[in-house]
C-alpha cells in the first residue's frame, strides 16, 4: 500500500526553520535544481539500484526495454547514489526509524502494528536491493534522511510504459517542509526521463494523502473496500489513483 502514504497523517507538524534550499531532480541526462521552502542544508537523493554513470548506457532489466542512458546514474551536487551496496548504516538506520514513525502515526504501508528496528533494517535492505526499485530521500540540516519515496517498475513485458509509486514517508517531525511533493515532482521527471506514460498509487481512503494526490493532478480510479488491516484489527479501504505523463 503506498503511502505518505502519509504526508501528514495524524498529530501537528514540527516545522524546521531556515532558508530556501536546492533539491537536486532528474531529467533525461543532466540534474536541474527544484527550489522550494525547506530546512537548509538538506538534499533529495537519488537511489538507483542499477547503478551506472553518466552517459553510460546500462539496460533496464525489463523485457522488451532496451538500454539506454540511465537518468538517476549520476552523482552530482545533491544528489548521490544510494543502492543496496552504497548505503551508510546510517542511512538504513534513518530509514527504519522514518518506516517505523509513519506505522506509529497510523499509516499501514504493508504493516499492522510498527516493526521493530531490526525488521525495519532488513526490509529497507532488501528493498534497496531490489533492481527494479527506485528511491529518493530527503535530508534534515544534520543529514538523516527524513523522508523518502520510491518508484516500483515492472518487469513484465507489456508493462514497462508504467510504474508504481510506493513507500511516500515523512517523518512527523519533518511535516510542512515540503519534502512530499518534492518527491513526487522528483519522481514524475525521473518518469518523464524513462519515458514512462502512466504511474500509479493506492493510499488509504480518508487520509490526508488522499486529499493531496488530487490536489498534485493524480486522477482517482476508486476504492477497495477492506483493502488492508490496520492496528486493532480493523479493515480500510484504500482509493487507487493514476498519472498520465504523456504518449509513450
Amino acid at each position: 500500500m503506498t503511502s505518505d502514504s502519509h504526508p501528514p497523517t495524524r498529530g501537528e507538524s514540527l516545522p524546521f526553520t531556515g532558508p530556501k534550499r536546492t533539491v537536486a531532480t532528474v531529467t533525461a541526462m543532466r540534474i536541474e535544481p527544484l527550489t522550494f521552502p525547506a530546512p537548509g542544508g538538506g538534499a533529495l537523493v537519488s537511489s538507483n539500484a542499477r547503478g551506472g554513470t553518466a552517459g553510460t548506457t546500462v539496460r533496464s532489466g525489463r523485457p522488451g526495454v532496451p538500454g539506454r542512458p540511465s537518468p538517476a546514474a549520476a552523482p552530482a551536487a545533491g544528489l548521490s547514489l544510494l543502492d543496496s551496496l552504497a548505503a551508510r548504516t546510517a542511512d538504513l538506520s534513518c530509514l527504519a526509524d522514518v518506516l517505523i514513525d509513519c506505522v506509529q502515526g497510523g499509516a499501514s504501508v504493508g504493516w499492522v502494528k510498527a516493526p521493530t528496528k531490526e525488521q525495519a533494517t532488513a526490509w529497507w535492505s532488501a528493498f534497496l536491493a531490489d533492481p527494479d526499485h527506485r528511491t529518493w530521500v530527503g535530508r534534515d540540516d544534520a543529514g538523516r534522511i527524513v523522508a523518502t519515496a520510491s518508484l516500483a517498475l515492472t518487469s513484465k513485458a507489456n508493462g514497462a510504459h508504467r510504474a508504481e509509486v510506493v513507500k511516500l514517508l515523512v517523518h512527523r517531525q519533518a511535516r510542512g517542509n515540503k519534502f512530499a511533493p518534492g518527491l513526487m515532482a522528483t519522481i514524475e521527471r525521473f518518469a518523464k526521463a524513462e519515458r514512462l506514460s502512466l504511474l500509479t498509487l493506492d493510499t488509504e481512503t480518508g487520509s490526508l494523502a488522499e486529499s493531496l494526490y488530487r490536489r498534485w493532478g493524480w486522477s482517482e480510479v476508486g476504492a477497495i473496500p477492506g483493502f488492508a488491516k490496520v492496528a486493532g484489527g480493523a479493515l480500510v479501504s484504500t482509493t487507487i489513483f493514476y498519472k498520465q505523463l504523456g504518449a509513450r
